[in-house]
């Protein structure tokens, strides 16, 4: 492969018995600044460098799926995990524990914060390197591509004086992408908006953002209490990671803001269920809670190499699908030989009126909230899903991927 190749040709001969422990060579170096071109070039949005038995590979999540780009010789690994750790503000010594840290890129494509997290492994330390665009255009609300009747729904939402919104999904699903655009939809001079979050992933004009810091005591629960007592209207918390945080929220979208958050949660019914597993009591729940979004993201058909086909009898049926063709992934330059380049969002959005509060409160199940919510125009994202397959923007394969069959 490329970076094997690269890797080979940067390293002299020998120069792996020649280096002194904690001793960077400029080989290692090189190989770093040559990962950083070719994961940024390819739109990644994680960089996963992994020992292995003969050294190391590099992957690289793109459009949400991992794809393999090289290997790396044992007598560099070392030496670009330590380079990596360095620029990051990482202790090289330390090989037994996980640590965080960041560093930034400069890039043709403009200027990006790397979020680095080692893990060490019985072959060796792990790393994982978040790539964030800080130069990104952040889409509008009207632009993430929700359904006509939930994106009514939620803008209602957002616009509410007070209450819980939850955006919930997995990680990587687009969550702060909806978030920020929530937050940019009530912008203007005449609000006071402010979000605390881990990392700030974009810039957004208007907003008090704050980013954690663990090592200096500054936590979610901290920021989000000290913003209380500052008079905000609007209050996005990056995500309720702990019953504290989840505490301060909650009690501030009862006490008169309007409180944005996101949770891992596989769906918008089973949400309550996360709530409640993060210590917050059930009757609480259905006084606070506003709305939950859940949302996906799929990989996007390459429109240079899609593939055209009817669709199979069963398949119809599953998706609802009507006598249009719908599309495969084919392969070409464009899109790397994937097959996809690029990613749509799917979403699924529950609305909390008084009879969903009145069932929350009596310690309904999550099946029995889907219910009364489908009464209510709820609509699951898989329907979300069929029709982004009716239109020829994702294949049924992408879908049963990413949300199962």
């Amino acid at each position: 492969m490329a970076l094997l190749q690269g890797a080979q040709s940067l390293l002299p001969p020998g120069a792996g018995e020649r280096m002194a422990v904690g001793e960077l060579d400029p080989p290692a170096i090189r190989a770093v600044d040559e990962m950083h071109r070719l994961c940024i070039s390819r739109r990644a949005s994680d960089m996963h460098l992994e020992p292995t038995p003969s050294g190391g590979r590099l992957r690289a999540r793109i459009d949400g799926a991992l794809s393999e780009l090289g290997s790396v010789p044992a007598t560099l690994f070392g030496q670009i995990v330590s380079r990596i750790k360095l620029l990051a503000g990482m202790d090289i010594a330390d090989k037994r524990q996980p640590q965080d840290g960041h560093y930034h890129i400069d890039h043709d494509r403009g200027v990006f914060d790397a979020r680095v997290s080692s893990m060490p492994t019985v072959l060796g330390e792990k790393l994982v390197v978040r790539l964030l665009d800080m130069r990104s255009n952040l889409p509008k609300l009207s632009e993430l591509g929700l359904p006509h009747s939930l994106y009514a729904r939620y803008r209602e939402m957002v616009h509410a004086p007070f209450g819980l919104i939850v955006v919930c999904g997995p990680t990587g699903s687009g969550k702060t992408t909806t978030l920020y655009a929530s937050l940019a939809e009530r912008g203007g001079a005449r609000e006071h908006l402010c979000s605390v979050e881990d990392p700030v992933e974009a810039r957004i004009d208007d907003v008090v953002q704050v980013q954690v810091n663990a090592r200096a005591g500054l936590t979610f629960a901290l920021a989000l209490r000290s913003f209380l007592r500052q008079d905000p209207d609007v209050i996005m918390v990056g995500e309720m990671r702990d019953k504290e945080t989840a505490g301060v929220a909650m009690s501030a979208a009862l006490s008169g803001q309007l409180v944005m958050t996101s949770l891992h949660s596989s769906d918008a019914p089973r949400t309550v269920e996360r709530l409640l597993e993060l210590g917050i009591p059930r009757h609480t729940i259905a006084a606070g809670l506003t709305g939950i979004i859940a949302q996906r993201l799929l990989r996007r058909l390459c429109e240079a190499c899609k593939i055209s086909r009817l669709a199979t009898r069963d398949e119809r049926a599953a998706l609802n699908l009507g006598p249009a063709p719908i599309f495969d992934a084919g392969g070409c330059v464009d899109c790397a030989f994937s097959g996809y380049r690029g990613r749509v969002a799917v979403f699924e959005g529950l609305r909390v009126g008084d009879e969903m509060r009145a069932r929350i409160g009596a310690e309904g199940s999550s099946a029995n909230l889907r219910a009364l919510a489908l009464e209510d125009g709820f609509s699951p994202m898989a329907a979300h899903a069929a029709q982004r397959v009716g239109a020829g923007e994702t294949s049924i394969d992408e879908v049963h991927r990413v949300l199962g069959s």
